[in-house]
């Protein structure tokens, strides 16, 4: 008798037992796709690190992301471009961008490190260098979509200030097409500003087993409150 009333409460809390049915699926298929996608960047991160193993080739079309490369050409440090709002040890500051020419007049963004930022958001730091003809080591990144807003992604005056890592935003204050990567240069390489460590994600497949976690244990607190509710009533 007990277990036919515990049946007709739920029956009778249709709202309930709709709600709670519903969001304990959503939660267990929201965990298994955090699952999934810690997987996937595992399977990247395995990428990542036997691209970074091999020794650096000459750029060309078939580079891929992650992979070291060399190539001979000129900076230009009269258009660079600084990507705002990038933390270093707890610093704000930016990420140097240099356009770098080469081959038959091709052209690729340099990422040359890390600089504070000064006193006041108008006192831009000196990022100026004699440029002359060099070959360069790095590997190249993809940066990662950002969600955009605002109307002034880009400042008007050099070195301009960027709100994005997007090459293809970027480019537009420029009369060339560059390539849709970005060159990392290795430690210790000549006009090289501090070094960032290269890091293929942000968040890691520990951090996503970590929220599928999460996720897993939502749904097991709200089948018991919904378990706890029934039971009350009955």
């Amino acid at each position: 008798m007990k277990d036919l009333s515990t049946i007709e409460h739920i029956k009778h809390n249709k709202a309930l037992t709709a709600f709670s049915c519903v969001f304990i699926v959503v939660f267990i298929l929201l965990g298994f796709w955090q699952i999934e996608r810690a997987g996937f960047k595992a399977s990247l991160i395995q990428e990542f690190d036997l691209e970074q193993a091999k020794a650096p080739k000459p750029i060309s079309s078939s580079s891929l992301q992650w992979s070291r490369v060399y190539l001979e050409g000129l900076y230009d440090p009269t258009q660079q471009v600084l990507i705002d709002n990038q933390i270093k040890d707890g610093k704000v500051g930016y990420k140097i961008y240099t356009p770098f020419y080469y081959g038959q007049d091709q052209a690729i963004f340099v990422d040359r490190g890390w600089i504070s930022q000064g006193k006041t958001r108008n006192d831009l730091p000196n990022i100026n260098f004699k440029a002359s003809k060099l070959r360069i080591i790095g590997s190249l990144v993809k940066p990662e979509k950002e969600v955009l807003a605002g109307d002034e992604l880009l400042t008007n005056d050099w070195p301009l200030v960027s709100q994005t890592k997007s090459p293809s935003v970027i480019q537009d204050a420029y009369e060339k097409q560059f390539l849709n990567m970005v060159l990392i240069l290795d430690p210790g390489s000549l006009f090289m500003n501090e070094h960032v460590a290269l890091t293929p994600f942000v968040i890691t497949p520990t951090k996503h087993y970590g929220y599928a976690l999460q996720w897993f244990t939502m749904s097991l607190v709200l089948a018991g409150m919904f378990i706890y509710a029934i039971k009350r009533e009955s």
